[in-house]
């Protein structure tokens, strides 16, 4: 009876005075980033200045943005609607031209914050591991997105998953 399997996959075993006792199944392991084979050197060196550019090219983009967001803001406050209905199409304009600068700096702050999430897995020594899987994220995926956090069949899967 030993290495039987019962309802819900969990091992039954046979002592030696023949009572069976279950044994609970261990749990899946992932493997440890430090057991899976990591990037050259060379290809962090490359990927860490890839990033660092990037980082720094969205940083003045966010820079850029913010301080037309902050104008449109001041425009709006200072505006006058005693000739409200003169005005009315300008305010609609400004205030979507607003909108729009809000959620080009709110997308460029998710990107910011992917970016350097990778940048701190290359000081941990964790960059280019799959979070879900733990398997070695492909160079090819890498090189195509840099701060790719999942190995492409976890993304497929996630994706999937989400109906895209």
């Amino acid at each position: 009876m030993q290495g039987d399997h019962c309802a819900g996959g969990n091992r039954m075993s046979a002592t030696r005075k023949g009572k069976v006792t279950k044994e609970i199944p261990a749990k899946p392991r992932e493997p440890s980033p430090s057991k899976v084979k990591g990037l050259a050197k060379r290809d962090l060196a490359r990927f860490k200045r890839l990033l660092e550019e990037e980082q720094r090219r969205l940083l003045l983009e966010l820079e850029g943005v913010e301080e037309i967001v902050e104008g449109a803001r001041e425009e709006i406050s200072g505006m006058n609607f005693e000739g409200y209905d003169e005005d009315l199409a300008d305010f609609a304009v400004d205030t979507f031209e607003r909108e729009k600068g809000l959620v080009l700096e709110s997308s460029i702050q998710d990107m910011l914050a992917q970016v350097e999430a990778a940048l701190k897995k290359i000081e941990e020594g964790t960059y280019g591991i799959c979070e879900r899987c733990g398997q070695p994220i492909s160079l090819e995926r890498l090189e195509a997105l840099p701060w790719a956090k999942l190995c492409i069949s976890c993304k497929a899967l996630e994706e999937k998953r989400r109906g895209m």
